[in-house]
């Protein structure tokens, strides 16, 4: 083969190469807006939760973190996910999981947040046929969902690998672990149950539900995770500033922590003063 054969050959091949990637850069671009479209806005957001933060990083342009409010009469719910995977696979799932969420807290009657995780594990289970003659699938969510109802002023809180931190307006934090396994996965439990924490709550306490993302951070200076203590006490340092300030405070602080650092995995942290 001559070199101007071989040039042309060569050009051909980047040619093709560089169309197969912008095509596949632009699918991801459009998945991004499939995504923000169903996470709820700002404008759902002043409708429930006037007094709220939200910080919301994926890895990727796109990933698996997930967060979801909702109101069915004079009950608001929260939520906050974490599906397996990352990029496109993971973002698939956390729209997957955005919309059952809808239909089950919007479309059906439950009397706690603990059964509306059971209802969420069946139908996680049911979509992707695990145990049946269509073979085993692993993929799983960890998720943390809470109910406030206006009347009572109760607080109900489930969890499948979740937790929630409460600090009420002097200072005393409050962390409540859900269940240790997740939506979907393995099925090692005969009858899983989804435990329900029902507390009171005063005006002025502030809600937090989180994913992995910010706790497993590695840092660019320590080369250590940013670990569940330090986000804690991050909280804790910040809960008594405006929703505004806390944000910027939470943000800078794991831009700080992340440095060059490469993102380790999406992150996301939802917080609400009642």
């Amino acid at each position: 083969m001559s070199e101007t054969a071989s040039q042309t050959n060569l050009q051909f091949e980047y040619d093709k190469l560089y169309k197969t990637n912008k095509e596949l850069i632009d699918s991801i671009y459009y998945a991004e807006s499939v995504q923000q479209g169903v996470l709820p806005n700002a404008r759902h957001f002043k409708r429930i939760f006037d007094q709220h933060l939200i910080l919301y990083k994926p890895q990727g342009i796109v990933g698996g973190d997930l967060y979801w409010i909702g109101q069915k009469g004079k009950v608001k719910y929260f939520a906050v996910g974490d599906c397996t995977g990352h990029g496109i696979s993971g973002a698939m799932l956390s729209v997957l999981a955005l919309s059952f969420l809808n239909y089950i807290v919007l479309g059906k009657d439950f009397e706690s947040v603990g059964q509306i995780l059971q209802e969420l594990d069946k139908k996680w289970i049911e979509t992707f046929h695990q145990g049946s003659e269509h073979g085993y699938n692993n993929d799983w969510l960890e998720i943390g969902i809470c109910s406030i109802n206006e009347e009572t002023n109760e607080l109900q809180y489930a969890g499948a690998f979740n937790k929630l931190v409460c600090i009420n307006k002097d200072g005393e934090l409050t962390e409540i672990a859900g269940n240790k396994y997740p939506i979907g996965g393995w099925q090692l439990e005969k009858n899983r149950v989804y435990t329900t924490h029902v507390l009171p709550i005063e005006k002025g306490t502030m809600l937090y539900l989180n994913s992995d993302g910010f706790k497993d951070q590695f840092g660019f200076l320590s080369k250590k995770r940013f670990s569940n203590k330090r986000f804690k006490d991050l909280l804790l340092q910040s809960f008594h500033l405006s929703i505004e300030e806390q944000k910027e405070k939470i943000e800078y602080e794991f831009n700080c922590w992340k440095g060059i650092e490469e993102q380790t995995d999406d992150m996301c942290v939802l917080g609400i003063r009642i």
